[in-house]
């Protein structure tokens, strides 16, 4: 631990330095929240923003704004009611449900007129014996929501400085970067122990560095250094072929720049150092090509790279995808996209089938290795995503309900249309999705002639209260979502059904 604890005090030092030397410019930027970049004002006199490309994470939690010099209290009391319907049932794919209620009260306290604060969270889930008493066991339980009981004391304990331009932020908390999202579609949001800051650099540029230690799952009561791909967690696929269970991940980097010179062009880019697993560029830009109109029409456009490195803890990996989405307001509170990502296939020859292992391969019945005269060739290319691997809220354009291009960690070509509904008084939203999938390669499956997935999403979420723009939601919601997904193998096809209530305070 006490690399960790080093490595994040030199983070610090470095924070200290850039923000003095940078203060100079400070001085002359808009008093906009460190949470986004401070545009330059745009020509028209109307208020324009881009859409949310990232249509696969759940609604983000507002960010806790405490009041000055006093202690607010919020939370959210949460029930959820998970049913994963298949058509073909074997041992490995039986019918699974669940059902948990959870409370997670959060206190801020702001320290006088400073700009210091204290921010705590507490999560505790019980389905009071609904999931039956063995429900961590039992294969009959979807257990990612989980259908067992959470208790995690310190969900959220940081200490957080923030004014107009900067934000610094050190302890447990819940971040909701592209990579390191909060993963907020179950009882629990994803929580992070970290050391994480933002601050602009001149208008329209902000910097933002992040160091994570430690990861609490969404279905686990204790922050470990490991991620989803390298430990043992309820619904996620461990890859302990590569790595003993249990083994140590020592953390991840990440350091980000975002550019919105106008209200209607934005580009960002980050990197993700996941030590000992792979380095992972990413990249987005966003453009409003026709700000004055009332269709609001833009393209967007994604690109990921990523290679194994240090100790290849999930295999020796090599992806290269692109993306690309475009929309319009095609009426009144309705937003159209069409999406589409592409990540090449790698091949390798191996001279053992053993040798096949020490590559990041596909999952979910993709080849991946085939004979040919004295050796064996290897298909890979798929993204290791440590933090959204089985989770489904990475920030690819095309990735849906139940599964993506990351989930199956397979490369392939994948294409998503969806249309969005909101209300003039935003009390309702609603989403239809459907998205194809090809994870083919040059490797033949038994019996099967293309490696293929398609689903279709339906989500609607109804607000009871008046919503806010711009401020977080007090009072009851309830949210449905339907998943059904068809596959060329088994089990052919599968409906995931998801009900949830919930009250913000």
């Amino acid at each position: 631990m006490i690399p960790n604890y080093a490595r994040t005090a030199v983070f610090g030092a470095i924070f200290v330095c850039v923000t003095a030397s940078a203060a100079l410019a400070q001085t002359t930027q808009d008093t906009t929240t460190a949470a986004t970049p401070a545009p330059t004002k745009a020509p028209s006199k109307a208020k324009y923003s881009l859409p949310n490309t990232v249509s696969a994470h759940a609604y983000p939690a507002a960010t806790a704004t405490p009041n000055p010099g006093g202690l607010t209290f919020s939370g959210k009391v949460r029930a959820y009611s998970f049913d994963r319907v298949n058509h073909v049932q074997n041992s490995s794919n039986p019918d699974r449900h669940a059902t948990n209620f959870g409370i997670e009260p959060h206190l801020d306290y702001r320290i006088g007129n400073t700009n210091l604060n204290i921010g705590y969270s507490y999560l505790g889930a019980d389905p009071f014996g609904v999931d039956g008493t063995k429900a961590a066991t039992n294969a009959h339980i979807d257990n990612t929501l989980g259908g067992f009981t959470l208790d995690s004391p310190v969900h959220e304990a940081y200490i957080q400085y923030k004014d107009p331009t900067t934000q610094v932020t050190i302890g447990n908390q819940e971040l909701n970067y592209f990579w390191t999202p909060a993963s907020d579609s179950r009882i629990q949001p994803a929580s992070y122990q970290a050391f994480d800051t933002s601050f602009n650099l001149y208008p329209g540029i902000q910097f933002g560095l992040t160091d994570i230690v430690r990861f609490q799952a969404r279905n686990s009561s204790n922050f470990e250094p490991n991620t989803l791909l390298t430990a043992n967690y309820d619904g996620a696929s461990v890859l302990s072929k590569y790595t003993n269970v249990g083994a140590q991940t020592p953390g991840t980097l990440r350091v980000a720049l975002n550019f919105k010179p106008v209200s209607n062009l934005s580009l960002t880019a980050e990197d993700y150092q996941f030590y000992d697993i792979a380095n992972l560029t990413y990249g987005e830009l966003k453009y409003g090509f026709a700000p004055k109109l009332k269709q609001n029409p833009y393209i967007a456009a994604q690109y990921v790279t990523e290679v194994s490195e240090g100790q290849k803890q999930v295999g020796k990996l090599d992806n290269q995808t692109v993306g690309a989405q475009i929309g319009a307001t095609v009426a009144k509170g309705v937003l159209f996209t069409l999406s589409g990502d592409v990540a090449p296939w790698h091949y390798a020859y191996v001279k053992t089938s053993a040798a096949e292992t020490s590559y990041f391969l596909p999952a979910g019945g993709s080849a991946s290795a085939e004979k040919v005269g004295n050796e064996y060739k290897v298909a890979y290319g798929g993204i290791a995503s440590p933090y959204t691997d089985s989770y489904a809220s990475d920030p690819i354009y095309t990735t849906m309900l139940t599964q993506g291009m990351v989930e199956r960690r397979s490369a392939g070509e994948s294409y998503k249309a969806s249309l969005g509904y909101v209300t003039p008084n935003q009390q309702f939203r609603f989403t239809a999705s459907d998205a194809f999938f090809n994870y083919s390669n040059a490797i033949p499956v038994a019996g099967v002639s293309a490696v293929t997935a398609s689903e279709f999403n339906l989500d609607g979420t109804y607000y009871i209260n008046k919503v806010k723009p711009g401020k977080p939601y007090h009072g009851l919601f309830a949210r449905v979502r339907y998943g059904p997904r068809t596959v060329p193998v088994i089990p052919y096809n599968f409906e995931y059904q998801r009900f949830q209530l919930e009250y913000d305070f």
